[in-house]
């Protein structure tokens, strides 16, 4: 196996990213929409939560003896998106490696010292964002759906640069068979990548595709599996199989919508690389680029800015990060681009690059990204606890009260009370 480039770079940007989450990470829920997934970890037998690989990442963070059960789902989340934060520089720094200029006598390995910094830097832009920075401190299926894709990504870009081998492929198809497993998004993100890529490396007469659709079928069918497992609902195969694919797409005023917020999250420095770095790709390497285009604006197609929240758009609330997570290529292979040319000024350009394209995104939210009110829902469960008089049969009225009532229910509050509608 080749030995990797740039090796300490992943575990830098795993605590970095880490230690900034958990610094925002609020002591509660701090969404309605988050009670039903924290629930679904506390009781064996959920209402069809629907998303096993995100719920078996929260059940274990429960056991964590640090603040309550919502903090602990925080972090849980916390985790799996530094992960995706740590795949992605580790994708940009590999489409970095891969763009360099045939080597000749007067290049050696320190005249590349710059690609670290610069992979660092936008997958941080990406990772620090506002959308993806309420992603990750708050519980829910969307990280571990941004972590998810990230890794699929990563075994992506060998193939979509024809020089990836079986085990890219076999990782491609598992990942993308659990992509069952987590929000919807991911379907539609993933599959028409692998089906893609399945058809070019057929024809070019490799072996691998011989044996990835079973692999991709035995991961399906486990994370399909797993959902039923993990709840106590009645299941049948319609319900299973259109789950698996998102309702419909936004309209083209949501659209434009959504490409405003990601114009405004990136910044303008973020937005100018990533301009430079399109054209980049699609000179250099233009299946890249197409996929790129594809992810983008799928992604948006199917996220929504962070502002609007509810138990209806939880499927498809790691939209708007994946699609700032895609962004980071076009501004890591556009930095790159721009520093490479000022000769031995190059790694203080790509320092200096590198920190301005964090900066926009880091600093969008104000100081209300950092102090987020993580009582508002316990506030209002309590309320409506007290309202309810003894031994009564409540009816939530809304699937986000259910999920608000089967959480206080989880946590033993309120035992003589009969949830209506809860199996």
């Amino acid at each position: 196996m080749a030995r990797r480039t740039w090796p300490t770079l992943d575990p830098a940007l795993f605590v970095g990213s880490l230690v900034v989450y958990v610094a925002g990470t609020p002591l509660g829920l701090d969404r309605v929409a988050a009670a039903a997934r924290v629930a679904a970890a506390l009781d064996p037998i959920s209402q069809d939560p629907g998303t096993p690989l995100a719920l078996l990442v929260v059940r274990l963070a429960v056991y964590l003896p640090l603040g309550d059960v919502a903090t602990r789902a925080n972090l849980a989340a916390g985790l799996l998106a530094a992960l995706a934060t740590t795949l992605l520089g580790r994708l940009c720094v590999d489409l970095l490696i891969a763009l360099r200029p045939p080597p000749h006598a007067r290049q050696g390995s320190q005249d590349f010292l710059y690609e670290p910094w610069l992979a660092a830097g936008t997958a941080l832009a990406g990772g620090l964002s506002l959308a993806m920075f309420q992603t990750a401190t708050s519980a829910g299926a969307a990280s571990a759906t941004l972590a998810l894709l990230a890794g699929a990504w990563l075994a992506a870009l060998p193939l979509l640069r024809s020089a990836g081998s079986a085990r890219h492929g076999f990782a491609l198809a598992g990942l993308s068979g659990l992509a069952a497993g987590v929000d919807s998004v991911a379907g539609p993100l993933l599959w028409p990548l692998i089906f893609g890529l399945w058809l070019w490396e057929l024809r070019r007469g490799e072996r691998w595709p011989l044996w990835a659709p079973l692999l991709f079928v035995a991961a399906l069918g486990g994370s399909v599996l797993a959902s039923v497992a993990a709840s106590g609902n009645s299941v049948n195969l319609g319900h299973l199989l259109g789950a698996l694919w998102p309702a419909g797409i936004h309209d083209h005023v949501a659209l434009v919508r959504t490409a405003a917020e990601l114009c405004d999250e990136l910044g303008v420095v973020g937005l100018l690389l990533a301009g430079v770095g399109t054209l980049v790709l699609l000179r250099r390497a233009p299946l890249v680029a197409f996929w790129f285009g594809f992810t983008l604006v799928t992604a948006l197609l199917l996220g929504h800015p962070p502002a609007q929240n509810g138990l209806h758009l939880e499927s498809t609330r790691a939209g708007l990060p994946a699609a700032l997570m895609a962004a980071a290529l076009p501004m890591s292979a556009g930095a790159a681009e721009v520093a490479a040319r000022l000769g031995r000024a190059r790694m203080v350009a790509a320092i200096v690059l590198a920190g301005l394209a964090v900066v926009s995104p880091f600093l969008d939210g104000g100081i209300n990204r950092w102090r987020r009110d993580g009582h508002g829902p316990e506030r209002l469960l309590e309320h409506a606890l007290l309202r309810s008089p003894l031994r009564a049969s409540v009816d939530p009225g809304t699937a986000e009260m259910d999920g608000l009532l089967r959480y206080g229910a989880a946590l033993g509050l309120r035992p003589d009370l009969e949830i209506v509608g809860r199996k």
